[in-house]
């Protein structure tokens, strides 16, 4: 499976490796601030996990805070909290964006003292609903997944997601939008905050050169059984392999240090044509929405008055059954997807005590499939991926498809 094509970007090449080296010569070990357009300065930390640890400790929880965090979300997000001594409150989610429920908070807020509200797939939540809802509690933005995402028209000015709620965290890990390695930031408006940011993260420690050095060549060497043609080689299998002999509490280490320094130069770089990115994701993605033969309601659009980023491709199905058909006849025509999160529900009832009260986010998990949407897909690769989509489709869901009448009505009764 040499040509296996995969649904994460991850970019890390020769370039980027000896421009990381010569940074890391030249450098006297003074990160400055990451300005994101729009956003303003953001603060520079190892990782988008280390910043939601950073704001959760800045906004002055006290241990056993309950912090409210959507059941639908990578479990780094739960571990994060746990890390501060803080328990989360799991939240079911809307299923038109798969981000955090506003009416399923409205229940919850007088158990929780603080709100993580995580922006999926680039798809922005109702902030503004959030708001109200969490009666003055601090809301958290995870925009790990919606750099550039933003609400639009003259009721919100414009405004970036990381920008609405009390701090925003930034992740620019490999596979994300900018992948540069690590890397993660953090913003918000409210001095007092940004001022005990800055000294919390002015007391982790900084990585050696040695450590540098180590994550310059793993960074590339992932990147390389990330991408074609070793992903289909051996990346994937390896990564297989991974996920089942080691196990969640060893997985995705939060590791509290400033940034290293060539994933700062890096990310300060990318920024720069950061635009350009966004606009082909979106360019792919209006491709899919477009070609692909599937009832709208299957699909992810955008909701009213907002601007996604388009960072994955979200597909809805109505059961596990068929989005593993499709998975599986994709891979054999060489195209990779995701089913993100799958086990999230069980993670949560495993670890942190969840109750099974989150019934959208539990079919959602089970149902969803991502497609490759990124900005390095070339057309005649958008082409393939919609023609081999839609032959699977029509081959074997279609008959079926229209015989249960399959509406928005019955999709959104989950």
């Amino acid at each position: 499976m040499f040509g296996l094509m995969p649904v994460e970007n991850w970019e890390y090449n020769l370039h980027d490796m000896f421009d990381s080296f010569s940074a890391l010569l030249k450098h006297e070990r003074q990160n400055g601030t990451i300005i994101i357009k729009q956003v303003g300065n953001c603060i520079p930390v190892r990782s988008g996990r280390a910043a939601i640890v950073a704001a959760i400790k800045a906004l002055g929880l006290m241990p056993g805070a309950h912090i409210a965090v959507p059941l639908y979300s990578c479990p780094a997000v739960f571990k994060a909290i746990e890390a501060v001594d803080c328990k989360p409150v799991f939240i079911d989610i809307e299923r038109d964006t798969c981000c955090i429920s506003a009416s399923d908070l409205s229940g919850k807020i007088h158990q929780v003292d603080a709100v993580i509200a995580i922006h999926m797939f680039g798809n922005l939540c109702d902030m503004h609903r959030l708001l109200e809802v969490a009666q003055g509690k601090p809301i958290i933005e995870d925009c790990a997944q919606s750099l550039g995402s933003k609400y639009i028209g003259s009721k919100y000015k414009g405004e970036m997601s990381g920008t609405v709620g009390t701090v925003g965290v930034f992740s620019f890990r490999s596979g994300k939008y900018l992948s540069v390695g690590e890397g993660g930031a953090i913003y918000t408006k409210d001095p007092k905050i940004n001022l005990r940011l800055r000294m919390i993260i002015s007391e982790m420690n900084t990585p050696s050169k040695k450590e540098e050095i180590i994550h310059i060549i793993k960074t590339y060497l992932r990147t390389k059984l990330r991408s074609r043609p070793w992903f289909g080689f051996a990346g994937k299998n390896i990564w297989k392999i991974y996920n089942r002999t080691v196990s969640y509490t060893s997985k995705t280490p939060i590791k509290l240090s400033k940034i290293m320094y060539p994933d700062f130069k890096l990310t300060c770089k990318r920024l720069v044509d950061f635009d350009k990115i966004v606009a082909r994701h979106r360019s792919n993605a209006e491709y899919f929405t477009r070609n692909l033969h599937l009832h709208h309601g299957m699909l992810c659009s955008e909701q009213p008055h907002t601007f996604y980023n388009r960072y994955a491709y979200p597909v809805f199905f109505t059961s596990i059954e068929q989005r593993d058909t499709l998975a599986d006849n994709l891979l054999k025509k060489n195209i990779d997807t995701i089913k993100p999160y799958q086990n999230s529900a069980e993670l949560a009832a495993e670890h942190y005590g969840y109750e099974g009260d989150c019934p959208t986010a539990e079919k959602v998990s089970k149902t969803i499939l991502l497609m490759p949407v990124h900005s390095r897909l070339k057309q005649h690769e958008l082409f393939y991926i919609t023609r081999c989509f839609n032959e699977c489709w029509n081959a074997k869901f279609v008959a079926n498809f229209n015989e249960q009448k399959y509406s928005i009505h019955n999709l959104h009764n989950v």
